[in-house]
């Protein structure tokens, strides 16, 4: 690929690659060709606006189908040797730790591994909506910590139970948590 002002890293944002990478890390970008690509090598897309990182989920000579980790569908735009794609390498995380990304054979895995867990989550959700009245019996969680960039987090003692964001999102630290505890003013 002949692509002078090519950009070596970028900042993940968005949830298609959840568990692969987090939004708010740096990925690392090399210049590879078409033809080089494999089935299970994880890319970024610079073809439309905004721009997205995807897994390569089929692959022959002519084009390359794309799938985020979490997503039901492939995506509808297929890769060519025209495309301005990027192989991510590595990762550089939070903290500055850098983790290379693996592709391939292993990429697939990593990938099949994540389905199978979405399937498993959604199975899970549709099991335990019966049981969604009884939901007013969960353990409240009591201590709240707040940050300086409006980040609040609750523990149970001395058990980190949940955290929402400045933006208003709350994330459960395990799924089991979201189901013994509740966030004092949140709806049963």
């Amino acid at each position: 690929m002949n692509w002078p002002d090519a950009p070596k890293e970028a900042l993940y944002t968005g949830n298609s690659m959840r568990g692969m990478f987090l939004p708010g890390e740096t990925v690392l970008l090399a210049e590879v060709s078409f033809e080089t690509l494999r089935k299970g090598d994880v890319v970024a897309v610079f073809d439309r606006t905004p721009s997205y990182v995807h897994r390569i989920v089929e692959k022959n000579a002519d084009c390359a189908v794309t799938m985020g980790d979490n997503n039901d569908h492939p995506d509808k735009l297929k890769l060519t040797s025209e495309s301005h794609i990027m192989l991510i390498t590595g990762v550089r995380g939070l903290h500055g730790d850098v983790r290379r990304v693996s592709g391939g054979d292993a990429g697939m895995k990593r990938f099949r591994r994540q389905q199978r867990k979405r399937a498993f989550r959604r199975f899970a959700v549709r099991l335990l909506r019966p049981f969604r009245p009884l939901q007013a019996f969960r353990i409240p969680a009591g201590r709240e910590t707040r940050f300086r960039d409006g980040t609040i987090q609750w523990n149970f003692g001395d058990i980190p139970v949940a955290v929402r964001k400045p933006d208003g999102t709350t994330m459960y630290f395990h799924w089991v948590k979201r189901l013994v505890f509740r966030i004092p003013g949140q709806k049963p």
